[in-house]
């Protein structure tokens, strides 16, 4: 689903070269709320690993911690949203990377190992390519979100962060090559021909709900041992419904407490609104999804 997605945005780009996406930020935050279950369940992940985890004081004591890092988030961003914007670029990179290796160890039935030139080859095309190729679009979007954000990147910092970048992905590409794993190797170049050529608002909405999400779902659902008979027996309604039951609460939550936000900042400060909680949810959320692969590893 995720490769047919990004096909369907891409090869109209390639045969038009249209440009009506180009310049709206809606793609770019429909796609994070689509992609918003992905991380609803976060409180479950422990408890699904880890025997200890089950313990009702266990549980409260991390959702109180996850509700305390996501807060202190929030705090951070208003006492200094420039510095906490490049700082969640730099995280989004680790793990939109960290997931797409892990996804692909699993799918395979391969040894987990985070690779640091595999996470830049996958995590940074969705972040660099946008900063590199298409500067004016994306500091515009980043002046809106946080003032003065794009000061420190400057052109040699662009530069050298897409060297680095294409340097990681030919590495990458050499070593699917090497191990004939065709699916990577389209896999890398297809997601690479997305943030080059496609406008980065509609690329990153795509990319963010039908590619990255749902390669976390998937981890998900195997990671859930109520659903390990079901997916041995080639079952996949009951598991998805048990995801969609647990993950429609605190997706609603969200959802609320962004439509309050909206509603307090104005029609200006929606994409701020919007960036404010992503990065407040991405902090705790990163750390679970780090836990989940050392426990898987």
């Amino acid at each position: 689903m995720g490769i047919l997605a990004l096909l369907a945005v891409l090869v109209p780009y390639l045969l038009t070269q249209a440009e009506a996406a180009a310049s709206t930020p809606i793609p770019a935050l429909l796609g994070l709320v689509l992609g918003l279950p992905h991380g609803a369940v976060d409180h479950l992940v422990p408890a699904w690993l880890s025997t200890e985890a089950r313990r009702w004081g266990r549980r409260l004591s991390l959702l109180l911690g996850y509700a305390a890092m996501a807060g202190t988030g929030l705090l951070a961003y208003h006492a200094a949203p420039a510095a906490v914007l490049l700082g969640f670029l730099v995280l989004a990179i680790a793990h939109f990377g960290a997931g797409d290796e892990a996804f692909r160890a699993e799918r395979d039935g391969r040894r987990k190992r985070l690779r640091p030139h595999g996470v830049l080859a996958y995590g940074a095309p969705p972040v660099v390519f946008p900063l590199v190729l298409s500067r004016d679009q994306v500091d515009e979007l980043l002046e809106r979100v946080a003032a003065g954000s794009t000061t420190p990147l400057t052109s040699e910092v662009r530069a050298a962060a897409l060297v680095l970048t294409v340097s990681a992905m030919a590495l990458t590409a050499v070593q699917h090559a090497r191990g004939r794993r065709v699916r990577d190797l389209v896999e890398l170049g297809l997601l690479a021909a997305v943030f080059a050529i496609v406008p980065p608002a509609l690329a990153f909405g795509v990319y963010f709900a039908a590619w990255h999400s749902l390669r976390h779902i998937a981890r998900l659902l195997c990671a859930d041992p109520a659903n390990t008979a079901y997916l041995r027996a080639g079952r996949l309604g009951p598991p998805l419904r048990r995801f969609a039951l647990h993950a429609a609460a605190p997706t609603a939550a969200v959802l609320v407490s962004f439509a309050l936000l909206a509603h307090h900042t104005g029609t200006a400060g929606v994409l701020p609104a919007a960036f404010a909680l992503l990065a407040a949810l991405t902090v705790p959320h990163t750390v679970v999804v780090a836990w989940l692969d050392r426990r898987a590893r």
